[in-house]
């Protein structure tokens, strides 16, 4: 059923994208790929995960969610290309079952959850309203967990990752974006102790009210949901 939800997701996202090349002008826009954002984040994680680390003993642990922050920028080069990345922290809540033949103990808690990723993008303008975006990177995740009964959850891997987006720039201060997000740790499987390849669909809007200075809210929809309020300093051309 996940899956076919992505699958939806990508199809309507690409119909998109097709459906607005006809109407559109030769001219370029101004939107800016020179920029750096500082984030508050808001994030859902809703993973079960259960470990034995010692004969007859059951950890069980259930995630729930919790803020964090971040930092992202991008920085133009030539006419066509980027350079971008971020960094994210964020403590996460989740609870946990001790069982034993001899008791069992509830505990709560929380983990670290950190992660980066660095990037080379490229940027096809649409007229004077509309660029496509795509790049490809690296991406690292970490979920850092201390131990309630000697298990050990701890996961840390990175892998390739690629976009595809859409900002539109329908009136001078504001801007709209869609993004389709591959990442080779997209999904963590703390059971198993390892991630799996997966994509997630981020969408936002952010509106400069002043000349170099915006404020944005997104959200992302994937393996962990991340509703984000950002705040843009951009150097460069602006949608103003």
């Amino acid at each position: 059923m996940e899956t076919k939800k992505i699958v939806t997701q990508q199809r309507l996202a690409a119909w998109a994208i097709i459906a607005a090349l006809p109407s559109l002008t030769a001219r370029a826009t101004d939107l800016s790929y020179t920029y750096l954002d500082f984030q508050s984040l808001n994030n859902s994680i809703n993973k079960t995960a259960q470990q034995s680390p010692l004969p007859g003993q059951t950890v069980t642990i259930d995630t729930s969610g919790g803020n964090g922050i971040a930092a992202a920028g991008s920085y133009a080069f030539g006419s066509r290309f980027y350079f971008g990345g971020y960094y994210r922290s964020s403590v996460v809540d989740y609870s946990g079952v001790v069982t034993s033949p001899i008791a069992t103990d509830k505990a709560s808690g929380t983990f670290d959850l950190v992660g980066s990723s660095l990037s080379i993008g490229y940027v096809h303008k649409f007229g004077e309203k509309l660029d496509f975006t795509a790049d490809i990177g690296y991406e690292s995740s970490f979920y850092d967990f201390g131990s309630i009964g000697g298990e050990n959850f701890d996961l840390k891997d990175s892998g390739a990752a690629a976009n595809l987006g859409l900002r539109w720039n329908p009136r001078k201060p504001f801007e709209l974006f869609a993004i389709a997000h591959y990442s080779a740790v997209e999904k963590a499987d703390l059971t198993a102790h390892r991630y799996e390849s997966g994509t997630s669909i981020k969408a936002g809007f952010r509106w400069y009210f002043f000349q170099n200075l915006g404020l944005g809210l997104e959200h992302e929809s994937g393996d962990i949901d991340v509703t984000t309020i950002s705040m843009r300093f951009s150097f460069g051309n602006l949608p103003l």
